[in-house]
């Protein structure tokens, strides 16, 4: 009646009727394989449960970095502001950049060579001394201050035109101020501004190289805008100016270049004035623009190091040469 029976086919023992009878014409293999179908798709729901599980944690993960690095660019740009507030604005708040604001000064006079000698700062440079001048005052009086809660506060540095305008310490080593703040010493996901550790205590005058690092944050703050210096015409209308405890400090940049972490550009210490000459010989060498500055053994340099956010290991640095001094 239902043709040729199938293996391993079910015997009906009658005739019951087609819906019975097609229970009985079910093969054992069949009702399995309707069980194994069950069992993928549980597997599968299973699966999906929990790669929706993992986007849910990645998501909260994500939101919950986003929150901390709005919460911290929130901290840093409060912290940055409060110790730079009033530094370069008058009364009125006009702006007025780095220039000398002179009180009853007469004509600046240069310090002889002699003292120039005593300073460790011979040759070129330009040691000013002037009777008064409110913006280098003002910004003792702030190193001052800050130096009392930390005494770790080394100067302040700042570049015309960018966001560059930071107190800059100098700790026991090159890791803590990476993610601690200048003055409380407080974690800060961007950091401080700071030297070498190898720099002298006894001031900036004292370092044949200064060094300072800093980050680049993303949102262009720390030493982001070193990369200004990429561009010439920048490079060679903005000088760096540092301040501490005993005055104005101006740098003149003489090369800026990308390079890596290896690169050992941030020498503090040379073995002798010929390895020191070899080494002001070479890195005015790596510069992506070249200048008229003559460097011998006898200046002083600054370093500003920072990464390049595009490898692990790339970092851009600029040198500037120490051109003047006044306090």
């Amino acid at each position: 009646m239902f043709g040729k029976k199938k293996k391993n086919q079910i015997a009906a023992p009658e005739s019951r009727g087609v819906f019975i009878d097609s229970l009985y014409a079910v093969t054992p293999e069949e009702l399995g394989a309707q069980k194994k179908e069950k069992k993928k798709k549980k597997l599968i729901n299973g699966l999906s449960d929990v790669l929706l599980l993992c986007c849910a944690v990645v998501f909260v993960a994500c939101a919950v970095t986003l929150i901390g690095g709005a919460l911290d660019a929130r901290l840093a740009t409060d912290i940055y502001d409060d110790l730079s507030a009033g530094l370069f604005e008058d009364e009125d708040g006009d702006y007025y950049g780095v220039a000398s604001l002179l009180k009853g000064a007469e004509q600046p006079t240069l310090y002889s060579v002699s003292e120039q000698l005593r300073l460790g700062i011979s040759g070129a440079v330009n040691v000013i001394n002037t009777e008064y001048n409110l913006q280098i005052e003002r910004i003792k009086s702030r190193l001052r201050e800050m130096k009392a809660q930390n005494p770790d506060i080394y100067g302040f540095i700042r570049v015309e035109d960018t966001n560059i305008s930071y107190p800059f310490v100098l700790g026991e080593d090159n890791e803590f101020y990476l993610v601690h703040d200048p003055v409380n010493r407080g974690y800060l996901d961007s950091g401080s501004i700071f030297a070498d550790w190898r720099c002298s205590r006894l001031g900036v005058e004292y370092n044949k190289n200064t060094v300072l690092y800093g980050h680049n944050m993303t949102r262009g703050t720390m030493f982001a805008e070193l990369t200004k210096y990429a561009d010439e015409e920048f490079f060679r209308t903005h000088n760096v100016y540092v301040y501490t405890e005993t005055g104005l400090y101006i740098y003149q940049p003489f090369a800026f270049f990308k390079t890596n972490e290896r690169h050992q550009y941030f020498r503090v210490i040379f073995d002798s004035e010929q390895d020191y000459a070899n080494f002001l010989s070479e890195m005015q060498s790596y510069s992506m623009f070249a200048t008229d500055l003559t460097l011998d053994t006898s200046d002083r340099i600054l370093t500003l190091s920072t990464c390049t956010n595009i490898v692990p290991s790339g970092r851009y640095c600029l040198q500037a040469k120490l051109i003047k001094v006044e306090n």
